[in-house]
């Protein structure tokens, strides 16, 4: 039975899309001086977030310090619209 969440080439990635979010995160409490709840909750609203999750595109393969930039982007175009 495969319980993978997150696949790539039929290999199981679930694991290194965790950590990525989690470092993601972890930049965004920093960058934004916020709790890991509220953080959590922001990146899992943005349009990077989703990218992230159609494995296809690789975003996950990326520095989570790449992730966060493609956030801090999406999230400036969103307040320049």
């Amino acid at each position: 039975m495969n319980d993978a969440v997150y696949s790539f080439n039929g290999k199981d990635i679930t694991m290194n899309v965790c950590i990525q979010i989690r470092a993601v995160i972890k930049i965004l409490e920093k960058q934004f001086n916020i709790g890991f709840e509220e953080a959590t909750m922001k990146f899992y609203k943005s349009e990077t977030y989703k990218t992230l999750q159609n494995t296809e595109n690789g975003l996950w393969a990326e520095s989570a310090e790449y992730i966060a930039d493609r956030y801090f982007e999406d999230i400036a175009m969103e307040n320049i619209i």
